[in-house]
C-alpha cells in the first residue's frame, strides 16, 4: 500500500506519535556520569539515616514515657504498662525491620535489594498487628490513652529523628522540583 493511499486515521495517528516522541526526547535532559568527587560530595551534604538510632529514639521516648506516666498517673502499674507496650508495638517492629535491612546492604543486585525491603516491611507490619492485636490480652487492664499516646509519639519520632539530622527541607513548597 502506497503512503498516499494510507487511511487518514492511520496516518494521522503515525503523526500524533513521532510528535509526541519529538517532544518526549526534548524533554529529557542528557545524561552525564558524575565524577568520584562529586558522589562524595553528594553523601558528605546528605547523611546517612541510621535505621538503629531511629529504634534507640523510639525507646527512649518510650521509657521517658513511662516514667512520666508513672509520676502522673499516680504509681498505677496498668498505665505505666500499657505506655510500655505502646512503644514496644513500635520498637519491635522497627528493630525487626533495621536488622532485616542492614543484611540488605550487600545486595549484589538492585532486585534482591528491592525484594528484601518489601519482605522486612511486611514482616514489619504483620508483627505489627499482631502486637496490636494482642494488646488486650498481653496487658491487664489496658489503658486504651495511655497505650494510643506512647505508640503516636513513637510513631512520630520518625520525622524527629529526620528533622535532626537535617533531612528535612523548612520549607518544602518553595521547592518546586
Amino acid at each position: 500500500m502506497k503512503p498516499s493511499a494510507m487511511p487518514a486515521a492511520l496516518d494521522g495517528t503515525r503523526k500524533i506519535d513521532r510528535a509526541l516522541d519529538d517532544s518526549v526526547d526534548e524533554l529529557d535532559p542528557p545524561v552525564r556520569l558524575w565524577s568520584r568527587d562529586e558522589v562524595e560530595a553528594l553523601r558528605l551534604k546528605q547523611p546517612v539515616v541510621s535505621l538503629w538510632r531511629v529504634v534507640a529514639i523510639q525507646a527512649l521516648a518510650g521509657m521517658l514515657l513511662a516514667l512520666v506516666s508513672w509520676f502522673l498517673g499516680g504509681h498505677r502499674s496498668n498505665v505505666v504498662w500499657s505506655v510500655l507496650y505502646g512503644a514496644a508495638c513500635v520498637v519491635v517492629p522497627g528493630a525487626l525491620f533495621a536488622h532485616g535491612m542492614s543484611r540488605q546492604v550487600f545486595a549484589s543486585n538492585a532486585g534482591v535489594a528491592v525484594f528484601g525491603f518489601m519482605l522486612w516491611e511486611f514482616v514489619k507490619i504483620g508483627v505489627a498487628v499482631i502486637m496490636l492485636v494482642a494488646a488486650i490480652k498481653v496487658v491487664p487492664q489496658l489503658s486504651l490513652p495511655a497505650f494510643l499516646v506512647a505508640l503516636v509519639v513513637c510513631i512520630k519520632l520518625n520525622w524527629l529523628t529526620l528533622f535532626m539530622q537535617g533531612r528535612v527541607k523548612k520549607n518544602v513548597a518553595s521547592d518546586n522540583r
